[in-house]
């Protein structure tokens, strides 16, 4: 139909053609012909399944222009009308008009008025595969059919076997469904858009037999395919099912206490090595329950020793405060004063005052420890707080006296100086501890092994005791929020600095 609208008298072939039957000499008639046959080819061409495309003239029964050389005998009546439209006409199916041709081919004619009022009959065939496809189809499943075409008038247009269906019959198929039965027949109809229908006729007694084929075809299949089914499914249970019920049976046995060792072969490795690996576990269960029986046996013994040493703090706490009450009875206000502090401190260190610790309580205490220590040792002790809500927040018990302590007692000569500063940094959300001394400093080589809290032991920094109490305490409360750092040089003191979070 494209190529037919180029070669109307608006098209672009066309209008060669109407200029064509304006010129009178014949030079220019001559350049014509040869410009309208080579854009009939070139127009064409993009359409492999085009054979034939001319103009003919009806009035002097001829063909002007062509892309392939029609037949001596090309007539109009000759060719099967399926369907007309104005000025169109559907052709079903036919030899080809092409000279050298001899397919099969479906092809428009479209009539056309030039000027000089000539009229000429554009024509254009097209090979069609249908009817190979459709043998190709049949004879692969080896049945016969029949093919028609039929038009609005129920007028057998085409038949691929006039001798059972004849053209120019009528065909009723008395419905309007896509497939049904007619005559030992089974048919299914297509209806074009251009008005015509195609339908495929099969013999009944050939459906029924390919039907059967197939049926049986599919018996056969879904008997195979239900005894690989339950071949798989005997593999599956002797393969995995039956190991795995063997080991769930293990598992209940392990759960019920049982521990004795298994010798399962089953003759599959994975499995076999899943046995050996279950009575491994076995074993190692063994041997923890041995370590937490154990354990638990020591962890009572620790339990009888730690009510032990419950007993003696009481009793010195006790005795402390006979001593603190003499010493008030004789007026002996100094030793009243130390008894009181030191119980204080015990009291602290058992847990048994400020069980809620925080940071204030920590300086409490730690003020608390360095006002009895200045009543042994001769130095001068500066604690340093800046006031604020920060001063509530919970930390660890006994963090800032050991450190103190290690200063005092290691660190600090006669007229030594102790500093304590403690200063929030909402900046960085954290908090400042300070304790720093003048005194004899510490040598690089223990200050190197102090910094890693796992290398203390009892030659280093006060034998190391309250130092790693600090570093693990830190490390249990906080995890890696706080840190601790230790700076030291020879004859110039060392300072002490913890990093606390503010929450």
């Amino acid at each position: 139909m494209q190529i037919t609208q180029q070669m109307m008298p608006q098209g672009h072939i066309g209008s060669d053609v109407d200029e064509y039957f304006f010129t009178t000499q014949p030079y220019n008639k001559s350049v014509l012909t040869r410009r309208i046959s080579k854009n009939i080819e070139l127009v064409t061409y993009p359409y492999p399944n085009v054979v034939v495309a001319m103009y003919y003239n009806p009035q002097e029964d001829s063909v002007l222009f062509y892309n392939l050389p029609p037949i001596d005998e090309f007539s109009l009546e000759n060719l099967p009308k399926l369907k007309q439209h104005l000025e169109i006409t559907y052709h079903t199916f036919h030899p080809s008009m092409y000279r050298f041709g001899d397919q099969q081919v479906i092809s428009v004619t479209r009539t056309a008025l030039f000027s000089n009022s000539v009229k000429m009959v554009i024509y254009v065939e097209a090979r069609s595969e249908i009817e190979k496809s459709l043998n190709a189809l049949f004879n692969a499943q080896r049945m016969s059919y029949i093919f028609l075409q039929i038009d609005e008038n129920k007028e057998i247009k085409y038949s691929s076997s006039p001798e059972i269906f004849s053209v120019g019959h009528r065909f009723e198929l008395g419905s309007q469904e896509p497939t049904g039965r007619i005559d030992g027949y089974i048919w299914n109809q297509r209806k074009s858009q251009h008005g015509f229908t195609n339908i495929i006729l099969v013999p009944i007694s050939s459906y029924n037999r390919e039907l059967y084929a197939w049926s049986t075809t599919m018996l056969i299949i879904t008997f195979v395919i239900l005894l690989i089914v339950a071949l798989i499914g005997i593999m599956l249970y002797q393969l995995i099912y039956k190991p795995l019920h063997l080991f769930e049976r293990e598992m209940e046995e392990v759960g019920r206490g049982n521990m004795e060792m298994i010798d399962y072969h089953i003759g599959i490795e994975e499995f076999d090595r899943m046995f050996d690996r279950f009575n491994t576990m076995k074993m190692q269960i063994q041997d923890l329950m041995r370590d937490i029986e154990k354990k638990e046996k020591q962890r009572h013994a620790l339990e009888v020793e730690k009510l032990y040493y419950q007993i003696n703090p009481h009793f010195l706490m006790n005795a402390l405060n006979s001593v603190h009450w003499m010493a008030v009875i004789n007026k002996q206000h100094d030793i009243s004063n130390y008894i009181s502090k030191l119980n204080y401190i015990l009291s602290y260190s058992l847990g048994k005052t400020d069980q809620d610790t925080t940071l204030r309580t920590e300086i409490k205490m730690l003020q608390t420890y360095l006002d009895l220590q200045k009543m042994r040792y001769d130095f001068e002790a500066f604690v340093n707080v800046v006031e604020g809500d920060y001063l509530d927040i919970h930390v660890p018990r006994l963090i800032l006296q050991p450190l103190a302590e290690n200063a005092i007692c290691h660190g600090l000569d006669q007229n030594g100086i102790l500093i304590v500063d403690v200063s929030p940094d909402y900046q960085n959300n954290m908090i400042k501890v300070v304790i720093q001394d003048n005194g004899k400093g510490l040598d690089p080589q223990i200050l190197e092994t102090i910094r890693y809290p796992g290398s203390l032991n009892n030659g280093a920094f006060g034998q190391g005791i309250g130092l790693r109490y600090v570093y693990f305490m830190l490390e249990s409360f906080y995890g890696d929020r706080a840190s601790m750092v230790v700076n030291s040089r020879p004859l110039q003191g060392t300072t002490v600095k913890l990093f606390l979070p503010l929450c």
